[in-house]
């Protein structure tokens, strides 16, 4: 098949679980032998760095935009029937391209990531009746709605409710215009067909490297704390400020020696470290080869409280061996059991004395292990992930 892929940042390289959700469905479905084009936006600088790798799989075609917040967007945005977040993806650069380009290259299949680029389906169905698949990484809508209700702000509060409200009305709509949209687990199925049940829906999941089944795990450092990923995404910040603030002092008053490392960039200067915790703490920062670094580590930590899709850096954990305490947010869309293949907290109490009989030899840390790796072995293998792509674009045509 000839597949064009409309992708809202160029996918490479692929070290954040957006990046890799997008390579990994690119890299697999070349590998299967079908000729793959993208249109991202981007930079052109990134494009040049970049597009060598890229071409072993894929043609590769940047818009050179870069969507950034504003407050004055922000502000005008409350006009908008279009969520802001999404709005500052509707371009007419992208509109121009698609179009120019649609009119001299002919697609079996137009696959679009995101809600984000969703709003191209309007111009895409008068050029061609070429089958087009929106892919949610996030049904953006729960994501909102999450905010929302824990935001402390007042007034960020009532915006993000304000938002709520128009992805509601948007996104449900937005993905009724599409042949299909394929969401990443049951749960956001479930709530986008309670939205609009006239929306054909598929359910598949992202994929894992099949190489991190095979780490070993080797001696671990006692009481040691591992935190995985960018705080520039919002979630992530939330949860981490959450666990410092409510859990970790817990922890460390019950075993003075133990030790939280941080993996990942996004920290900004002033970030608040409790003075009662600080010195408890290790930034490690972005490391190249992540999942080697941490397996040395008793335990990882995913306080997630608001979020949609599934985890990538949870299903990576657990291929490479490594124990995993998460929320039951932080599970979703992941068919793992707490304390079978990982362990699930949801209040400050429970997820510190989870932590504290982790650390007392209370948990199999070596059965949890082996059973994560299988349950990923089972589940969420790029290969086996790109052939459920593959054939349900056979279904649509």
């Amino acid at each position: 098949m000839k597949i064009l892929q409309i992708l809202p940042k160029i996918p490479y390289p692929p070290i954040d679980g957006h990046k890799k959700s997008m390579w990994g469905v690119i890299k697999y479905l070349s590998d299967r032998g079908h000729n793959i084009d993208i249109i991202a936006y981007g930079q052109k600088d990134d494009q040049r760095k970049y597009e060598g790798e890229i071409s072993k799989y894929a043609n590769l075609f940047v818009v050179d935009i870069k969507a950034k917040n504003s407050f004055a967007g922000a502000i005008r945005n409350l006009f908008s029937a279009v969520p802001y977040n999404l709005s500052k993806y509707q371009t007419k650069g992208l509109e121009k391209f698609v179009t120019e380009h649609l009119a001299v290259n002919k697609y079996d299949i137009i696959h679009v990531t995101n809600a984000h680029m969703g709003w191209v389906v309007n111009t895409i169905r008068k050029l061609c009746d070429t089958p087009v698949v929106l892919r949610e990484e996030n049904f953006e809508l729960i994501i909102m709605e999450r905010y929302f209700k824990n935001c402390k702000n007042p007034v960020i509060k009532y915006y993000a409710f304000l938002q709520y409200k128009k992805f509601l009305k948007y996104e449900p709509s937005l993905c009724g215009k599409f042949d299909i949209a394929i969401m990443m687990s049951k749960e956001d199925e479930h709530r986008l067909l309670e939205l609009n049940p006239d929306v054909k829906t598929k359910v598949i999941p992202l994929g894992i490297e099949k190489e991190l089944l095979e780490i070993k795990r080797s001696s671990t450092e006692k009481y040691s704390l591992a935190y995985i990923g960018s705080l520039e995404w919002y979630p992530n910040y939330d949860g981490l400020k959450w666990f410092l603030k409510d859990i970790f002092p817990i922890v460390t008053k019950k075993f003075k020696e133990a030790k939280l490392y941080l993996y990942g960039g996004g920290i900004p200067k002033n970030f608040y470290f409790p003075e009662s915790v600080k010195d408890n703490i290790i930034v490690k920062g972005f490391v190249s080869d992540i999942w080697n670094e941490v397996n040395n580590g008793s335990l990882a930590v995913v306080p997630l409280r608001i979020g949609s899709g599934i985890r990538v850096k949870i299903l990576e954990m657990l291929a490479s061996g490594i124990n995993v305490i998460t929320t039951q947010l932080g599970k979703e869309g992941i068919p793992a059991k707490d304390g079978e293949e990982l362990l699930v907290a949801n209040t400050k109490e429970e997820f510190a004395g989870k932590i504290i009989d982790f650390f007392n030899n209370k948990f199999d840390a070596e059965m949890i292990s082996l059973k994560g790796k299988e349950l990923v072995k089972q589940n969420y293998i790029w290969e086996n992930i790109a052939e459920k792509f593959e054939q349900t674009y056979y279904e649509l045509l």
